[in-house]
């Protein structure tokens, strides 16, 4: 038995139930689809991880963008899936896009993992900076749910422009038992955020069934330079980018283009789509 503080009470977890309880973490994190697009789609480069995985990434290029955003998607779906978001993103907000690939979805090689999850955001930031010649402090990070994990991670090790972090939370154990303090888990959020320095927007949906709205709150509390949350009224989970088009673009642009006072446009302009 794991027995873990929950304040005045021991919250006891039955291992042999629960077989390895990283294994157990790792089954409740990743859900790969099944591959939504093909190995030689052409809208995709290669990128090779530190931990010898082959990775593809998309990268949606918009002239005169003052910043790049290197997202990292949700669970469930691959980069076929969020194709259309990415490039509606760069439109809206005037950036370039990155969007990469997890170990073990899509067409990637190898299986998923918290480690490989790391060094696949490393891959596609250091393909940003190598082959793009961009700065750090030129990179917002941007990730949704699970994507929240590999984002925090590398905001706390590298100076980047900013951060957003949508539906994300405190870590991944936390999502399926209320703890404070665990002997095993994944993507600890909580534990990180508080070394990221750039600014940070956090947006979460207030009757989110997957993720409480309480992670995000949470989250926010830890912020070093955080900017006015959005926590979006009435929405759940999956539904923010499509039931609150309007008011989520208007909340990423003001967020994005505050991160350079010399930005021409005005927060507040939305772009006919």
């Amino acid at each position: 038995i794991q027995m873990v503080d929950r304040g005045e009470k021991l919250f006891c977890i039955p291992l042999a139930e629960m077989g390895n309880p990283f294994s157990m973490v790792a089954k409740l994190a990743f859900l790969p689809p099944l591959p939504s697009y093909t190995a030689d789609w052409q809208e995709i480069v290669w990128l090779c991880t530190r931990r010898g995985q082959k990775i593809p990434a998309c990268f949606i290029e918009c002239s005169g963008a003052k910043f790049t955003v290197l997202f990292s998607h949700a669970n469930a779906e691959d980069l076929g899936l969020v194709y259309e978001h990415l490039k509606t993103l760069s439109e809206v907000l005037q950036v370039n896009v990155l969007g990469y690939e997890y170990t073990g979805y899509g067409q990637s090689t190898g299986t998923p993992s918290e480690a490989d999850c790391y060094a696949d955001i490393a891959a596609a930031f250091s393909w940003l900076m190598t082959e793009k010649n961009l700065l750090p402090v030129e990179v917002i990070l941007f990730g949704r749910s699970i994507g929240s994990g590999p984002t925090v991670e590398l905001a706390s090790r590298a100076e980047v422009g900013g951060i957003i972090l949508q539906s994300a939370f405190t870590s991944c154990i936390r999502v399926a038992y209320d703890v404070k303090h665990t002997a095993f888990d994944a993507f600890c959020n909580i534990k990180k955020l508080p070394k990221v320095r750039c600014p940070v927007l956090i947006i979460h949906g207030t009757r989110d069934d997957v993720v409480s709205l309480q992670h995000g709150k949470e989250l926010f509390k830890l912020c070093r330079r955080p900017h006015r949350p959005f926590w979006v009224k009435g929405a759940q989970h999956n539904d923010i980018e499509t039931s609150y088009f309007q008011e989520y673009c208007q909340r990423l642009q003001d967020f994005v283009w505050s991160l350079d006072p010399k930005w021409q446009l005005k927060p507040g302009t939305v772009f006919a789509l």
